[in-house]
């Protein structure tokens, strides 16, 4: 049975249940970041929640950014509201700059860490700082560019994304014709089409899919698909 679709005023079709599942996940954005002022113990469900993307990476890649993560359904449901949504600028999307951003946060959270080691409530004010700084600047971007540009960068979405290379990759028919709709409903402005061959179906890299079916949903010819790791040839 094929998904049931939501029709929004954007007349963007989408997968009904994603819309209710990211604005349950939001709440908790201003949980950590509020919250844990008062109960610096919050921070631990960032913590958690890493667990579970890396459980959930392993079989459907970046799904979690595409439905559970609070920071990416805050930008694209309430961000979005007051954003500019400019075109999101092609260095964003360099595997160099991604990296750089990756090894710049990661050093600077494990460091917060050891200097926190033993204290339950700084180690909870590490990750809830990391929050903090990580929802500031996609803040920063969201408002000028595409709500969720800093999902394109987020240094744990590409963990997840290098994570699984091969894992429930979006693949793209032949019958595909470039109209780049799937572009224009994407998150995070990624072109399926861009992938397409001559011969045999082309699939997107996982890092720059976040599963969230937008494309599938939308694309007139349906050439687009999802297609798990065991399945692949």
């Amino acid at each position: 049975m094929a998904p049931k679709k939501v029709k929004r005023k954007s007349k963007i079709e989408e997968i009904c249940c994603r819309k209710r599942s990211q604005l349950l996940m939001a709440v908790l954005l201003p949980v950590v970041v509020v919250g844990g002022y008062f109960c610096p113990r919050l921070g631990f469900i960032v913590l958690g929640l890493i667990t579970v993307f890396m459980v959930i990476a392993s079989k459907r890649g970046r799904f979690y950014c595409g439905w559970l993560c609070p920071m990416g359904a805050f930008h694209e449901r309430f961000l979005s509201l007051v954003s500019l949504k400019k075109p999101i600028l092609p260095v964003f999307k360099s595997s160099w700059f991604r990296w750089l951003l990756f090894t710049l946060m990661m050093t600077l959270m494990f460091s917060r860490l050891f200097m926190a080691w033993g204290d339950p409530l700084a180690v909870g004010s590490v990750f809830r700082m990391m929050w903090i700084l990580s929802t500031g600047i996609a803040i920063g971007l969201g408002l000028y560019f595409m709500p969720r540009t800093w999902c394109a960068v987020c240094p744990m979405g590409s963990f997840q994304g290098i994570s699984s290379k091969n894992t429930y990759l979006l693949t793209v028919e032949d019958r595909c014709v470039q109209c780049k709709k799937c572009q224009r409903v994407c998150p995070i402005s990624s072109y399926p089409g861009l992938y397409k061959q001559e011969q045999g179906p082309g699939q997107v890299p996982s890092i720059e899919c976040l599963r969230c079916s937008n494309c599938v949903m939308n694309c007139p010819k349906d050439a687009l698909y999802f297609k798990s790791e065991e399945n692949m040839v």
